[in-house]
């Protein structure tokens, strides 16, 4: 997640501005509750499944195997 917020911060917020206007803060206000909603998801996952693979063995869990190998793949 860390990752995703600083490169949004470096380069996407000029033309989220300049395309936005005012807006651009709702949509920063926002993006900051989904993020952290998204962290208590992990969080509360990590408690429930707590072994090695953490992210990468959550959507087995929660989807199946068929997603867990699309998500394997694309990391």
């Amino acid at each position: 997640m860390a990752g995703a917020v600083g490169t949004g911060i470096l380069f996407s917020s000029a033309i989220m501005t300049g395309t936005a206007g005012p807006g651009s803060v709702l949509a920063w206000l926002l993006g900051g509750v989904f993020y952290t909603f998204i962290g208590f998801t992990y969080a509360e996952m990590s408690t429930t499944y707590p072994e090695a693979g953490g992210p990468s063995r959550y959507a087995l869990y929660t989807h199946g195997w068929f997603t867990n190998t699309i998500n394997s793949l694309a990391t």
